[in-house]
């Protein structure tokens, strides 16, 4: 799979007037824990798609019991038949995988750079609708630059996986087929592994499970067609918490941890939201090239003020010629 900065030169990230502000005032960029961003899908709406992608494998399974032990095909009668069982076996593992996450995922979103020119220009409308409350800006990086950025943000904390990808829409199944199915082969072979060993081996070790990073990318990267127009790229990120179960565990394999990274909360309409901090730190400047501001009455004093602002850096700003009002 192509790098992300091979595909998308240039990355754009709506906000609001007060969220630049604060951006270009702490040079980080926020990654929103997923269950307080706007698709209440997220995540797990990869779910049910999992689980019928990985039952025949689970089927072939059970398959291999009944033949080699005939006995087991009672027991399996007696919970409902061979169809109920994979199902629910299947249900089980795939809940496990998401339990392995510790369920901290946090996002960052990005519009990817757009075929149409004037779309790069001027911003798309619907997110200006979505920002339009005392207006909005889009504020577009070097993708490269921010893949760079976030190697040294891995080097420098303690995160179990992430990632920087587009995202791939429900109704396009190329893509699906071409990006994602090597993550799902090896998804598979450790399901089949794991009944394997409780079924038929009985090994007295468990087996050893590689698809973690693959299970990742995979829920992460699937999402609804309906937000398709976003053209959306995100940075996915698990830090990893250091408690004293992890300490153990880096002790026993002489591992010195990274820093644990900081869970932070902003407070919206009563709702405390958590999210982490991403490349916060006094010798890093972000590589933002251009600021759009966004439809506004206000939009060319905002702009004329932001120039007196990033005097100093070599940062363009201009204003969407959409003509919204909000």
């Amino acid at each position: 799979m192509p790098k992300t900065s091979e595909e998308y030169t240039k990355l754009y990230h709506y906000t609001t007037w007060k969220g630049l502000l604060g951006i270009l005032r702490t040079q980080s960029l926020w990654a929103t824990h997923y269950k307080f961003l706007n698709d209440y899908s997220e995540i797990i709406f990869f779910k049910e798609k999992l689980v019928s992608l990985i039952q025949p494998h689970v089927r072939n399974v059970y398959e291999k019991v009944i033949k080699y032990k005939p006995e087991i095909e009672k027991k399996i009668n007696e919970k409902g038949g061979v169809g109920y069982v994979v199902q629910h076996d299947t249900e089980v593992v795939v809940d496990a995988q998401y339990r392995a996450t510790g369920d901290e995922i946090y996002i960052l979103s990005f519009c990817g750079e757009h075929e149409d020119a004037n779309i790069n220009n001027n911003g798309l409308l619907s997110q200006w609708r979505g920002y339009g409350a005392g207006g909005g800006c889009a504020i577009v990086f070097d993708t490269k630059k921010i893949e760079d950025l976030l190697e040294l943000e891995a080097k420098s904390f303690e995160y179990s996986t992430g990632h920087i990808s587009d995202v791939i829409y429900s109704d396009n199944d190329q893509k699906f087929k071409e990006e994602l199915s090597d993550h799902l082969e090896i998804i598979a072979e450790d399901v089949t592994k794991i009944f394997d060993h409780r079924n038929i081996n009985k090994q007295p070790e468990r087996p050893q499970l590689k698809s973690y990073t693959n299970f990742v990318n995979c829920i992460t990267r699937y999402k609804h067609y309906g937000f398709k127009e976003e053209n959306e790229v995100r940075v996915v990120a698990l830090p990893t918490v250091i408690n004293k179960q992890y300490l153990n565990f880096a002790k026993a394999n002489g591992i010195t941890p990274k820093p644990e990274k900081e869970r932070k909360f902003r407070k919206i309409n009563a709702i405390h939201i958590p999210y982490i901090d991403l490349f916060s730190s006094i010798e890093i400047d972000l590589p933002i090239e251009k600021i759009i501001i966004g439809p506004h009455r206000e939009k060319e004093s905002r702009a004329s003020a932001l120039r007196v602002m990033l005097r100093q850096k070599d940062i363009d700003v201009t204003c969407s010629e959409i003509p919204f009002v909000g």
